[in-house]
């Protein structure tokens, strides 16, 4: 991006992150909570061997009570159950058997390349829990993510711009 940037011009395919760190369906949750962690992510998009986008996994995903498995609850009712007692070496081994299919979002929010910046803003704004939002193709290939960060990017270049002025 460059210093005379104007966010009434810009998509989101000017602002968003190119190099896509993402996993696949098969991966584990242990797996992708290390990603998630040791990247400092909110999220990674989940794509099927042709990097097509097949769902997105979040750290919300990971611990909403909605979830299919809400992790933190799922060990308090566990270590209660009398059966949990004697057979906890099986159970631990159900749970990292668990995969990302079984908990991302299948329909994720994508946006098109060409959506307009302040278009972007409004969807972060209508939904304040998504991130990041996934920027697709036409066939559903994942060309890179826009995360609040990337949308207040160009404010730290014209932020740059306005000090000389």
């Amino acid at each position: 991006m460059t210093p005379d940037t104007n966010t009434n011009k810009m998509t989101a395919k000017d602002i968003m992150t190119k190099e896509v760190i993402s996993v696949p369906v098969e991966t584990s949750l242990l797996d992708v909570a290390k990603v998630l962690a040791e990247r400092n992510f909110d999220g990674v998009p989940v794509v099927d061997n042709e990097g097509h986008l097949v769902g997105i996994v979040t750290e919300y995903d990971l611990i909403n009570k909605t979830s299919a498995v809400h992790l933190p609850t799922l060990q308090i009712v566990l270590k209660n159950l009398p059966q949990f007692k004697k057979e906890e070496a099986h159970f631990q081994e159900e749970i990292l058997s668990l995969k990302v299919s079984d908990i991302m979002n299948k329909e994720p929010l994508t946006l098109s390349p060409d959506i307009s910046y302040d278009d972007v803003i409004k969807l972060f704004r209508e939904h304040h829990r998504v991130n990041p939002i996934p920027v697709v193709d036409k066939d559903n290939k994942v060309l890179g993510v826009i995360s609040r960060f990337d949308v207040l990017r160009p404010f730290h270049v014209l932020q740059g711009v306005l000090k000389y002025f």
